[in-house]
Order: C-alpha cells, then sequence, then structure tokens
C-alpha cells in the first residue's frame, strides 16, 4: 500500500497527523500535509484508511499495491524531504557528534 497527499487540495487541518504522527506530517512554512513513508507497513493499513477517510477535504489517496510491496513496506521508510533537510542540516552544524542537549 502506498499513500499520496494532493499538496494542492490539502485544507492544512492536520487531522491525518493527529490520527497517524509517524506516516504523515505537516511542512513548517504552510502546514500542508506531507508522507514520510515510501510504502505503509501492513500493520498501518488500517490506520491509514481511517486518516484517509477522515480528511476533510479528501486529500489523502491510499493506492492499494501488489503483494510485492509489502515486502519493500519492510524496508526503512523514506524520510519527508523536509526531515531530510533537517537533518542534513544538523549534521553540518553538529560535527563533534553532541547533539547540544544538556
Amino acid at each position: 500500500m502506498r499513500v499520496v497527499v494532493d499538496q494542492d487540495l490539502c485544507g492544512t487541518t492536520g487531522q491525518c497527523v493527529l490520527t497517524l504522527p509517524g506516516t504523515f506530517r505537516q511542512r513548517e512554512p504552510d502546514g500542508v500535509a506531507e508522507v514520510c513513508v515510501a510504502t505503509v507497513p501492513r500493520t498501518l493499513h488500517a490506520a491509514v484508511r481511517l486518516a484517509a477517510s477522515q480528511c476533510p477535504v479528501a486529500a489523502i489517496r491510499v493506492i492499494e499495491s501488489d503483494a510485492g510491496d509489502d515486502e519493500r513496506a519492510g524496508a526503512d521508510p523514506a524520510p519527508c524531504p523536509a526531515e531530510a533537510e533537517r537533518h542534513a542540516a544538523k549534521d553540518q552544524r553538529n560535527t563533534g557528534g553532541h547533539d547540544g542537549t544538556v
């Protein structure tokens, strides 16, 4: 299974993020929802369908897929573009290996 958010249609209510925060997130500048996984693990299929059904503007599309996708779902999910940028920026700022927390 895959899930796609129509970012032009997204109403920025964040309902999907409240329902399934590990799969959806909202972009910092405008609140538009993004999907944070390449394929949805079987254990989350029902939750993703619920999140899609609760979207007030029907911006979430669930793409049911072949059995082969379930095997790929076990792999590490692809990070959201913003998440990847945040980690890259953190790595550049923090060359000493300490995260700055005390």
